[in-house]
């Protein structure tokens, strides 16, 4: 990719200082050597819950082994201190700490041999190797943009709004005699906010010239979903909301690409997109371009360098970094309600709320995409992602869900009915291995609890996304979070809301994310997404895989089978994360008791006629569960099927009569094949023709040979 300097952005570069230009813009390599990685990997062990929670509260998702005792953590200078403080049994990981080490450098380094002039934007920033997978927030909307070009009747882009910088960028009229640029792009809101010895670890030039804002990407097959009188449900994610987290945006822009790539080409991704509306979200594009280049590694939060200011001192350093808000806790359900440890008041804190509820533009951009706007009149959030399914009465009957007539307490205690088809909302991160869910802290005005009202239904949907990505399924990471995205989106929407933590690492090599993070993530979604029309409801069903059928074609009017696996087993459970907490409720497994086959109509639509499957023993079930794993088979009649493409569905029921996860596959019908000519040439009229032909043959000649006796008497 070429640049082009344009007049109006010479204009808001020229008024730098050279020095400053030449000393900011392309730093040499010797500005990353002055300062390295300030980041190791460490293993705790711990012997009593008390010891645990005050060791989680300390650390940044830690990965939690209940069995071994022991915790695992990347840690900061600061964070390493304080375990040293507190006399934790700490070991550091050298092998991993050195991969670790390894990984930032290359990728600082990669972006800095990026040469060029002030704006350029170059195909990578963070290049080849053990992180090349790993898209700059620049290729990420380029791949919106390409996505939405190639396939325009399926995916749609939308700026949701303005990012921290974004807000802050300020362009001087052209013409001004001495324009002020001090805030005319990405590169000259650093210098005007970091001092010169954190500006010089960066090269300015890889920077966007614009902030970059906040987007969505919006993928399903729009023309299908909006001629059917019942919305879409719909996934909703965000990734990237802690910046240095490189594994949750590049899951969420695969499996978009995996959507729209296989639409007509495998039967689920078709299944999906005509049903499902998925919308995929970059939270945090500021803090990511941080995190590109920063060789301390440790960017979380946004940039907001002003109400969030760190101005502490390390070794003579302002830890100038360390400023801005964690997204994570700025949602303003919850937020700062007096949790146990849930967020930070200190704007050097790596959990730092901000100054207010929903103060940082990212926060708000996203929350009014998902949730809406206010409807007072009929006292429901209208117009978001995500549909209003939590049923307000006139106490609480307000845009923040709080009393109306009492002390002004949120509503802890009301749920979305079970009937809720609106979805569900992901928040993904990096690294513990786990799949959480709200309440993300204990309160005394919800009697010390974290079970929301839907704890039954969101426990058994991250039992069995957690069978799929073989992941954790608790409620919270052994220590309390307030202000997140999760619990916003259900204290306000009553949809399920989760957190998905995946991987092993912040600084996850490629050969991981690819053989492992990926996958087993893919699978989870995979199976979330064929549940999403009743969230609540089919997760309590048995899951449906591996639908075939015997022949790829076939005429119309032939029969050809139809089989699949029902499985009522795929749960993971797991405890609550806290000993002091309630455990979510154990999942219940069922015998599988029918499955069904539908021809191009879901199970719920009108007019679905249902083909009864048998059922047989599985080579896949276990031993104490032996009837909760089924093979089916069946038989379809394809008598009256145009010739074309058609879809056979599946779904399976089990002994509490819940019906569960459906799958798809494949089935094409030819043109009924013509019977054969007897004589083997000519079509049927032409053989009708011959018939009666040789019938009035054999008349003629009867009457012939009637004629001849009657001459010879």
């Amino acid at each position: 990719m070429k640049f082009r300097c344009s007049p109006r952005l010479i204009a808001r570069l020229a008024p730098l200082p050279v020095a400053i230009a030449m000393a900011f813009s392309l730093p040499s390599s010797s500005a990353h050597d002055e300062t390295g990685p300030e980041i190791w990997s460490v293993r705790i062990t711990y012997t009593s819950p008390d010891e645990l929670g005050k060791l989680t509260k300390l650390l940044d998702h830690p990965y939690v082994d209940q069995k071994k005792h022991e915790v695992t953590a990347e840690v900061g200078p600061d964070e390493l201190a304080s375990l040293k403080a507190m006399g934790a049994n700490v070991t550091i990981d050298e092998t991993e700490t050195a991969r670790i080490h390894a990984f930032v450098t290359g990728r600082a380094k990669d972006a800095e041999d990026r040469k060029g002039i002030l704006g350029w934007v170059g195909t990578k920033s963070i290049a080849n190797g053990a992180h090349g997978c790993y898209r700059t927030v620049e290729e990420v909307y380029t791949t919106f943009d390409d996505l939405v070009a190639k396939y325009p009747k399926l995916a749609k882009v939308q700026t949701l709004g303005k990012s921290w910088m974004g807000e802050q960028q300020v362009i001087p009229p052209v013409g001004t005699a001495i324009p002020d640029n001090s805030k005319s792009s990405f590169a000259n809101l650093l210098i005007k906010y970091l001092p010169p010895s954190i500006v010089t670890r960066f090269n300015l030039s890889l920077f966007p010239v614009d902030p970059n804002p906040v987007k969505v990407i919006v993928v399903g097959n729009f023309e299908k979903q909006d001629a059917k009188a019942e919305a879409p449900p719909n996934m909703v994610w965000t990734g990237g909301i802690h910046a240095r987290e490189y594994a949750p945006q590049e899951v969420g822009m695969k499996f978009i690409e995996w959507l729209l790539d296989n639409y007509g080409k495998d039967p689920n991704a078709t299944m999906m997109l005509d049903t499902n509306r998925y919308h995929f979200i970059v939270h945090n594009p500021d803090g990511r371009k941080i995190a590109e280049q920063d060789i301390s590694a440790r960017q979380r939060k946004n940039t907001n360098y002003v109400t969030a200011a760190c101005t502490s001192v390390t070794g003579g350093v302002t830890n100038t970094l360390s400023s801005g808000v964690d997204l994570n806790r700025n949602y303003p359900f919850g937020w700062a309600t007096g949790g146990t440890g849930g967020s930070d008041g200190n704007s050097c804190g790596e959990t730092f709320r901000g100054t207010g509820p929903a103060s940082e533009p990212e926060t708000k951009a996203v929350l009014n995409y998902v949730r809406g706007t206010w409807n007072q009149a009929a006292c429901k959030w209208e117009g978001g992602a995500l549909p209003d399914g939590r049923p307000k009465n006139a106490t609480y009957c307000n845009p923040e869900n709080r009393d109306n007539g009492g002390a002004g307490e949120l509503d802890w205690q009301t749920g979305a009915d079970m009937n809720y088809g609106g979805g569900v909302f992901i928040d993904l991160h990096s690294n513990a291995r786990a799949v959480l869910w709200p309440w993300g802290v204990e309160r005394t005005e919800n009697n010390n609890n974290t079970h929301t009202p839907n704890n039954k239904g969101m426990a058994v949907i991250a039992q069995r996304l957690a069978y799929h990505n073989n992941y954790s399924s608790q409620q919270l990471l052994s220590y309390n979070t307030e202000g997140t995205t999760k619990d916003a989106v259900y204290g306000y929407l009553g949809a399920p809301a989760y957190t998905v933590e995946m991987g092993r690492s912040f600084y996850e090599d490629c050969g991981v994310f690819e053989r492992e993070t990926y996958p087993e993530n893919f699978n989870g979604f995979h199976y979330l997404s064929r549940v999403l029309r009743r969230p609540y409801q089919l997760p309590f069903g048995p899951d449906t895989v591996n639908v075939a059928v015997g022949k790829a074609s076939v005429a119309a009017g032939e029969q050809v089978s139809v089989t699949a696996t029902v499985d009522d087993n795929r749960y993971r459970y797991s405890n609550a994360g806290q000993a002091n907490i309630l455990p979510p409720p154990y999942p219940v497994v069922y015998n599988v008791k029918s499955a069904m086959a539908y021809i191009d109509t879901m199970p719920w639509e009108p007019g679905a006629k249902g083909i009864p499957l048998t059922l047989s023993s599985s080579d896949q079930a276990k031993s104490d569960f032996p009837d909760a794993t089924k093979t089916v088979t069946g038989t379809i009649d394809t008598t009256g099927l145009s010739a074309g493409r058609h879809m056979v569905f599946v779904q399976g029921v089990n002994d509490d009569d819940k019906a569960g996860a459906v799958s798809a596959a494949f089935l094409d019908v030819t043109a009924p094949t013509a019977a054969p000519a007897a004589d083997g040439g000519g079509g049927g009229s032409m053989r009708l023709l011959d018939l009666v032909a040789m019938l009035l043959g054999v008349v003629g000649l009867g009457a012939a040979a009637h004629r001849a006796r009657r001459s010879r008497r």
